[in-house]
């Protein structure tokens, strides 16, 4: 994952680990070119009452070429084929980790493939090369002048890694969903993927008069970082916690040599994703959900 120029959450060895504890083992597959790594994949295993069922690849395989040649995707993507997507070794559900493009869609029938829905994920990247400087004007003006209300209210942040805070984000993360009715990571999953590599994972607390008002978790993996949990209480909400907490997550993501910030998931028409789009992503979409047999 540290060769990887841009890595994918759920090809890191934490998130297997995660998708373990809820009934979804799984191995890694290395791909290479003669003596040379070329890209890797985590396959999860799907079975019932001990048989195996289907393999799943989501956003995989990561390629370690930032600009793979049309030769290199369709050996990568041939081999995977024949490894785990043939009828005899059960068949393969995959998210391909390229982007929504003709030439993506061409590479994948050519190794086999057959799309099943043309949607898949989508979601924006910051660039965190450059000096902080340059980030912050990246930003729409109204992220900044947001943020800089949030900074007035006089708001405290604390940045933690210990296992007591994250049981603490678990639990405003499964109130916010009883409350909002919506399904998202459960307890296992989070709680085995923090401690497959706890120091990967980090919250970030706002507190207002001494009480937590908002919270988000960040995992890295490799050179890559994505926003993953959150939670906005009404307080928090209303000094505008979410530009504080990104900005945040941002700079000690930098800080600590990431280079490339993921929001965590864009969704047409959704509210929260009309502020993740004033931070003025690299916007990318997926090629879709795709299977082999």
């Amino acid at each position: 994952m540290d060769a990887a120029p841009v890595g994918h959450m759920p090809q890191d060895l934490s998130y297997a680990a995660g998708k373990a504890a809820t009934g979804w083992p799984s191995r890694r597959l290395v791909f290479y070119a003669g003596q040379r790594p070329v890209a890797f994949a985590v396959v999860l295993e799907f079975r019932r009452l001990g048989i195996k069922l289907l393999h799943r690849v989501n956003r995989g395989p990561v390629l370690l070429d930032a600009a793979p040649s049309d030769e290199l995707v369709l050996g990568v993507y041939r081999a995977l084929r024949r490894t785990v997507g043939r009828l005899w070794t059960t068949p393969l559900l995959i998210a391909p980790a390229l982007e929504k493009t003709e030439r993506s869609v061409a590479l994948l029938r050519e190794a086999g493939y057959i799309r099943r829905e043309a949607d898949s994920w989508r979601s924006g990247r910051i660039d965190l090369r450059p000096d902080e400087h340059q980030i912050w004007m990246g930003f729409a003006s109204t992220f900044r002048n947001r943020l800089r209300k949030a900074e007035r209210a006089g708001a405290e942040l604390r940045i933690a890694d210990d296992a007591a805070t994250y049981q603490w984000m678990i639990a405003r993360h499964v109130e916010n969903m009883r409350d909002k009715q919506f399904r998202a990571a459960g307890p296992d999953l989070l709680n085995a993927l923090r401690e497959a590599e706890p120091g990967n994972m980090l919250v970030f607390q706002l507190l207002h008069g001494g009480a937590a008002v908002a919270a988000m978790s960040v995992l890295r993996f490799g050179r890559t970082a994505e926003y993953h949990v959150g939670w906005f209480g009404p307080e928090g909400r209303s000094i505008n916690a979410g530009n504080l907490l990104m900005w945040s997550a941002v700079r000690e993501m930098k800080r600590r040599g990431v280079t490339s910030f993921d929001l965590g998931g864009l969704r047409i028409g959704d509210g929260y994703t009309q502020f993740k789009r004033t931070m003025r992503p690299v916007e990318y979409e997926l090629a879709g959900e795709w299977i082999s047999i």
